[in-house]
């Protein structure tokens, strides 16, 4: 190394002998080695990064590659130096002329804080150069290890014969329900379930109706409905699975008030958007606030789904429901897509709103749900309250439940809640004789 207090010159040959002291990596994978067996996962901690190996000649085209198309696309190739960093790395060690798995990539990043892979992740899939891992969810593993560390070995069983009624693959076929659904309900009966084996019960065909009635007079709430549903959907898996002789929940009501939708102070709606500036928080705010738009039915629109011209937008999951924007929303909209065409030009996520992390992901990810909740929680107001009050003051002014049906997709229900809601007069009575 050149010292530091060396001319740009004298460091410049300093990195350049450097640079030829390397020596090739003894582990560069050969396109013509066929596998015998399949190879363990390699460990990247014990990686020495003080004197890494040199670059073969299609490694370094391809470390050059990586940052022209960065440049490409517009971004700041010092800002994502980490990106290349892994890159360099990874094909030092393992060349560049067969694909690299996902798996060395995604355990190379958790080893070191200047280290990033999403970006060479989608730029090895473009390039073909990538051998993609199984796609492993989350929300699964997580259902299995809370299944597998019950102390009942049949309780373990039948949670696990749960998890695949639920998945859709049990001995009949059924629809599947989402992986966070799965996690949920095995969260849910967890706590039961080990409370049941501390009683000395150890299978699931003990259980009685009294022993659910039990449980679930110890919770109020939101909890104890949690606790019924999920518990009633697994005795309703086991018998169907036919490990039950019997469904103990099957006739267990739970009787719960539900609150009745209120709409908020003036004062806390007022000059609402006057203190967001960013023109994605500016726009969702809008469609929540004037058009109650679910946070989740948020993070899930395409570029697609809206209609500038004709000022329409399609609410997710209902194809049947058009919203119809005003004039401001569509200039909101506006300043949202052109923010977005100068800031990711180059951007093929199809969903509607991103950020500086989904928005370079060649996969398409949406935004995550959490980032929309955060967002109300700086604004301080829950995006559910706005949402409601939305709903609530439409009711007042109209007092028809076909209108906010027609306006806001709801259920029949749920319309005539915040009807009566907005003009409790308007509630009927005990019928007339």
């Amino acid at each position: 190394m050149a010292p530091r207090g060396a001319s740009p010159a004298k460091r410049r040959l300093a990195r350049a002998r450097a640079a030829a002291e390397l020596h090739p990596s003894e582990h560069v994978l050969d396109p013509a080695q066929l596998a015998l067996f399949e190879a363990p996962p390699r460990d990247w901690s014990r990686l020495r990064t003080t004197s890494p190996p040199a670059l073969t000649t299609s490694a370094a085209d391809l470390v050059t590659a990586f940052s022209a198309y960065m440049n490409g696309r517009g971004w700041n190739t010092a800002s994502f130096s980490g990106s290349v960093r892994t890159l360099r790395i990874v094909t030092g060690h393992l060349g560049a002329d067969t694909p690299i798995r996902e798996s060395d990539i995604r355990a190379l990043v958790t080893t070191g804080v200047n280290l990033h892979g999403a970006r060479v992740l989608n730029y090895l899939r473009l390039r073909g150069l990538l051998e993609a891992q199984p796609p492993n969810d989350l929300s699964v593993a997580r259902a299995r290890q809370y299944a597998s560390t019950i102390s009942s070995p049949a309780f373990a069983a039948a949670v696990h014969t749960f998890i695949d009624v639920l998945l859709g693959q049990g001995s009949k076929p059924s629809r599947a329900r989402s992986s966070k659904t799965v996690e949920n309900y095995v969260a849910a009966v967890l706590d039961t379930i080990e409370a049941w084996g501390t009683q000395g019960l150890s299978d699931p065909r003990e259980i009685t109706k009294k022993h659910i009635e039990d449980a679930l007079k110890q919770l109020r709430g939101d909890q104890a409905r949690r606790l019924h549903s999920a518990l009633r959907t697994l005795f309703r898996a086991l018998k169907r699975e036919r490990l039950v002789f019997r469904d103990p929940a099957r006739s267990i009501s739970l009787t719960s008030n539900r609150p009745v939708p209120t709409g908020l102070p003036s004062d806390r709606v007022d000059g609402l958007l006057d203190r967001i500036e960013d023109p994605r928080e500016r726009l969702t705010v809008a469609l929540v606030a004037i058009y109650a738009v679910l946070p989740g039915q948020l993070v899930q629109l395409k570029t697609t789904d809206f209609d500038r011209s004709k000022g329409r937008l399609r609410r997710p999951g209902r194809v049947d429901h058009v919203v119809y924007l005003d004039e401001f929303t569509r200039r909101l909209a506006t300043a949202w897509e052109l923010h977005r065409f100068h800031r990711w030009p180059d951007s093929s996520n199809p969903h509607l709103f991103v950020n500086r992390n989904t928005a370079v992901d060649d996969s398409g990810p949406p935004i995550s749900t959490a980032a929309v909740q955060l967002l109300f929680q700086r604004v301080g107001l829950p995006a559910g309250r706005l949402r409601a009050d939305r709903i609530v003051d439409e009711a007042r002014h109209s007092a028809d439940p076909v209108r906010l049906m027609e306006l806001f997709g709801l259920s029949t229900y749920s319309a005539t809640r915040y009807v009566l809601s907005a003009h409790p007069d308007k509630r009927p009575g005990p019928i007339a004789p």
